[in-house]
């Protein structure tokens, strides 16, 4: 390559990672939150502040478990059906499911920085671009997030973990995406923050990777940028 070349040019295709490369301040899962307090805000009527508590909280501990689990990669449900099953576990009516879903997705989404937007449309001038993001919500209230951002059209695919109950480093989320676009996985870079679920995951299915370290410093010996705009001016 030149010295005017962009790192980036040399691949066709630049599939992403969501939470943590493109979408920041989500995951709002901890003991300090008040679930009860957002399911109230959402319209939710039918559970008591406690019990709509406790059903978030069970919900988000057993994903969380499983998440951790290799023998869960190829079976990671939706958000609804750990609700279903929670509300069971706690013996509690199957009532208000999608609001529970809702203050679920709420917890789990955080916003996507302008400056990310921007390199999001730079990167669309000259490259096709595809999303695969674990997620564990339903992907509704994602894709109208896109669409409010002006961002939805710049993606060729995306690929939610929550359509297919598979979470990376499985790699079929990674051949889907590639399926889709009929992409040489040799000519495609996956950027994403996690070593083990992005960058193993993507390069054991024949693409390179690039780590996003955001401010902290990282002993991986591979490819790493600090955030996606940076990854324009390598």
């Amino acid at each position: 390559m030149t010295a005017a070349t962009r790192f980036v040019d040399q691949y066709d295709l630049i599939l992403l990672d969501l939470m943590d490369t493109l979408m920041f301040g989500g995951n709002r899962f901890s003991d300090r939150e008040d679930y009860a307090q957002t399911y109230r805000q959402l319209g939710g009527t039918y559970h008591s502040d406690e019990d709509a508590q406790r059903v978030i909280e069970h919900t988000y501990d057993t994903m969380n478990a499983h998440y951790g689990d290799p023998a869960y990669y190829e079976n990671f449900r939706p958000a609804t059906a750990y609700l279903t099953e929670s509300l069971t576990d706690l013996d509690l009516p199957q009532a208000d499911l999608d609001c529970l879903h809702d203050v679920f997705a709420y917890h789990e989404m955080g916003g996507i920085p302008d400056g990310h937007c921007r390199a999001l449309r730079t990167l669309a001038t000259t490259h096709r671009l595809g999303l695969v993001s674990n997620l564990w919500s339903e992907k509704t209230p994602f894709v109208t997030a896109f669409r409010e951002q002006g961002i939805l059209h710049l993606f060729d695919t995306l690929v939610f973990s929550s359509d297919h109950s598979i979470i990376k480093p499985a790699p079929q989320l990674f051949e889907i995406a590639l399926n889709e676009l009929k992409a040489d996985p040799y000519r495609t870079l996956f950027v994403g923050d996690s070593l083990e679920r992005d960058v193993q995951g993507a390069e054991a299915v024949g693409l390179s990777a690039i780590l996003i370290t955001g401010n902290a410093e990282s002993t991986h010996a591979g490819l790493v940028v600090r955030d996606l705009p940076a990854l324009l001016r390598l």
